[in-house]
């Protein structure tokens, strides 16, 4: 019974757009935590805090 309440709130999101929706938002938070990461290492290496090479390795990490 619980799942065929779950199937249908999941069925009723999926249908109205709001599924997506909630997905997107999940995926934009981890995007930015990516993004903000590699503004620091912009950042850092303009005010000459490390080096390019240091800058190289830790941006292929990311």
């Amino acid at each position: 019974m619980c799942l065929i309440l779950i199937l249908a709130i999941g069925f009723y999101l999926y249908k109205t757009g709001d599924l997506q929706r909630m997905i997107n938002n999940l995926n934009e938070s981890k995007n930015y935590q990516a993004n903000e990461a590699k503004r620091i290492l912009d950042i850092r290496l303009a005010k000459g805090e490390i080096t390019e090479e240091e800058y190289n390795k830790l941006k292929s990490i990311l």
